[in-house]
């Protein structure tokens, strides 16, 4: 049940980056962080992950919606079962994560993204691609852990 904290959590801190990252930057702003490894550069996708089905926005629209009611479904559900501590976290992070992004989806017709790479800075992601991320590998991690 505590992990129920972390969906929300992940969506509040995402949004609250995306409204600083509209509010303080243009697409001609690109400010270096962490020794000049990762870059703080605005852009809006109007697709999903690298502009995939960007043309197809009704059919993406549909697929995230979907999608996340899965996913609250599941979280909820996984939520009042004991044990997989692992899998609890990753679908926390993973829901947390993608439904900031649908809310995007659904208030503007686009997702902020807001951090590139020095080495690859036409990739921009922000926070919540992060959650789902980190949520996709603990799911994987989780069902590679032996029972016990």
């Amino acid at each position: 049940m505590k992990y129920l904290i972390i969906t929300p959590l992940c969506f509040f801190i995402d949004q609250i980056c995306k409204m600083k990252a509209v509010n303080e930057m243009d697409h001609t702003t690109s400010k270096p962080i962490l020794n000049n490894n990762i870059f703080l550069k605005l852009n809006y996708n109007e697709g999903a992950f690298l502009g995939f089905l960007k043309n197809k926005k009704s059919f993406l629209l549909v697929v995230n919606i979907v999608s996340v009611i899965v996913l609250l479904g599941l979280s909820i559900t996984y939520a009042f079962i004991k044990g997989n501590n692992i899998l609890h976290i990753g679908l926390a992070f993973l829901t947390g994560g993608a439904l900031s992004n649908v809310f995007d989806r659904i208030r503007l017709k686009k997702v902020v993204d807001y951090f590139s790479f020095k080495w690859k800075p036409d990739l921009i992601f922000n926070l919540a691609d992060m959650f789902v991320f980190i949520g996709c590998i603990l799911l994987i991690i989780s069902e590679m852990k032996p029972n016990s």
